[in-house]
């Protein structure tokens, strides 16, 4: 039996860090100041800010039914602009997979494979809340919403069997703004399309004027109990064909490491 690994102890200990540097680390150096006088900052308002490009990769982690932990892979691209030095906006794409099992009453595990598009926007709380021009360690938080597109079966322990599924050639839609109620639309569809909040946090530290390394853990609520093949604590299966569960929707996360280049400067 695979044992829950607590992704969130790692993020604890570079935000604990992150913490120590800015309460008792020293003061800002004038590198990362904008107008050379003892780190004080300097704002142009009409200074152009730049586009931003994302790249990254990492391990996601399941909150449902089938939760004890098989962490799986995430890759994702976002496009952004910076709108203020404290806010900016992105689009991402995200690929990957999560999984799990549950030996007790279920005796099963599963596999998900989902695409992701999502729109966020970012507020640097180091920019907005430090007094002097900040380094080069920037804690951002950010929010979202979009729309997840996936597949998920169930396996049997014992013998790998397929017992429980998402999506086959009898699968139709589900109404985006419908809670409960049967499918519409064409069949045969491949993945199931469900709404999604993204939620998360940033620790970014410059390596260049235009490059940045950061961890990011990302938080996502799903609009459906359908994303480890399975809906409540039954064994019936969830395929999208038939109504939604009333049971509480599922929940995933990810812990990643990203690459930020910019493009463009301000004037």
């Amino acid at each position: 039996m695979l044992k829950p690994i607590p992704m969130r102890q790692l993020y604890s200990t570079f935000l604990a860090i992150f913490l120590t540097v800015t309460l008792y680390g020293q003061p800002a150096s004038n590198q990362y100041s904008t107008n050379g006088i003892s780190g004080k900052k300097s704002y142009d308002r009409k200074a152009k800010h730049p586009v931003f490009v994302n790249l990254r990769g990492g391990m996601t982690q399941f909150f449902g039914e089938l939760n004890e932990q098989d962490m799986q892979t995430v890759v994702g691209v976002s496009l952004g602009k910076c709108l203020k030095k404290e806010f900016a906006i992105q689009i991402d794409y995200n690929a990957g997979k999560v999984g799990g099992q549950k030996s007790r009453f279920f005796n099963s595990y599963f596999i998900n494979e989902f695409n992701t598009i999502e729109l966020l926007a970012k507020w640097d709380l180091t920019e907005q809340f430090n007094r002097l021009e900040p380094g080069p360690l920037h804690l951002t938080v950010y929010g979202g919403f979009g729309q997840i597109y996936f597949s998920a079966n169930a396996f049997d322990l014992d013998n790998n069997e397929i017992v429980r599924f998402t999506n086959s050639k009898l699968s139709a839609r589900n109404p985006l703004f419908l809670r409960w109620g049967p499918a519409s639309g064409p069949r045969g569809i491949k993945k199931t399309r469900e709404g999604i909040l993204p939620v998360g946090t940033t620790l970014e530290f410059s390596l260049l004027p235009a490059m940045k390394l950061s961890i990011d853990y990302r938080f996502y609520f799903v609009r459906t109990d359908k994303m480890d093949a399975t809906s409540g604590q039954r064994l019936l299966n969830p395929e999208e064909a038939e109504s939604y569960s009333n049971t509480p929707n599922d929940k995933f996360s990810f812990l990643s490491f990203t690459l930020n280049c910019k493009f463009g400067k301000p004037k």
